[in-house]
């Protein structure tokens, strides 16, 4: 048995989704984290960066799992940005922002608050193997550049689910191990259905991404984030409560 705690803190202040990295990238040097937010500087005040990726296409650094994670929320017509923090150190972060009134970031110019319309901290036990769950995956990142070639050139349908189910619980393994989490049980992925297959730009970067319909033997917590840039706000994970067409 294992447990997670994961903060959820909603910006008091509207955003255009494609000013959200810029946004991140400003909130992040304002904190004087770590690229990616992992992991926090240690009590030398020491930064970490993430190594670069490994041949299997995961960051080499031992810990890739990014546990600061910015998502753009949608509310009443405009967006907020949303910071999503897992591990111990939630609490500790929701007292900062609290304690952090009147604060701001500038963005192109232009001054945002750093007050909190929302904070919500949660605490999730995390179980493998007794059931599964249905979830749905926004805007996954599946495929790194060798791994593109290597779907594109498989010859049907077919395939390419089984390789993009393959690629899925690796993701889902290294968020596990990010978070400290020792699964216990074999991560199984079944059931993937594509929703959607788009080309998305972020900072003049073509992104391929999914959105995605699938079953695991895991009980994951909402908005984690899966596959590559996670803490860009990309792969946000929701579960299915209606179910399949």
């Amino acid at each position: 048995m294992y447990y997670l705690n994961l903060l959820r803190l909603t910006f008091d202040t509207a955003i255009e989704p494609w000013q959200a990295p810029d946004f991140r990238a400003a909130v992040m040097d304002y904190l004087g984290w770590g690229y990616d937010g992992l992991p926090l500087p240690g009590e030398d005040g020491a930064q970490t960066t993430l190594a670069k990726e490994d041949s299997a296409g995961l960051p080499a650094h031992p810990y890739p799992y990014p546990l600061a994670q910015f998502k753009v929320r949608r509310n009443r017509g405009s967006y907020q940005p949303m910071l999503l923090f897992l591990g111990p150190r939630s609490s500790e972060v929701r007292e900062y922002f609290q304690s952090a009134r009147n604060s701001a970031v500038v963005v192109n110019n232009r001054a945002y608050p750093l007050d909190i319309a929302e904070a919500s901290l949660h605490r999730f036990r995390l179980k493998a193997g007794e059931e599964w769950f249905e979830y749905n995956l926004f805007k996954y990142q599946a495929l790194n550049n060798e791994n593109h070639r290597r779907y594109q050139e498989l010859e049907n349908e077919e395939q390419r689910l089984s390789f993009l189910e393959k690629l899925l619980a690796s993701h889902i393994l290294t968020f596990a191990r990010g978070v400290g989490w020792q699964v216990g049980a074999p991560v199984q992925v079944k059931g993937l259905h594509i929703l959607q297959e788009q080309e998305l730009r972020c900072r003049g970067i073509r992104n391929h991404c999914f959105d995605l319909n699938f079953r695991c033997n895991l009980f994951l917590p909402e908005f984690i984030g899966l596959g590559r840039g996670v803490a860009r706000g990309f792969g946000v994970l929701r579960l299915d409560r209606r179910g399949r067409n």
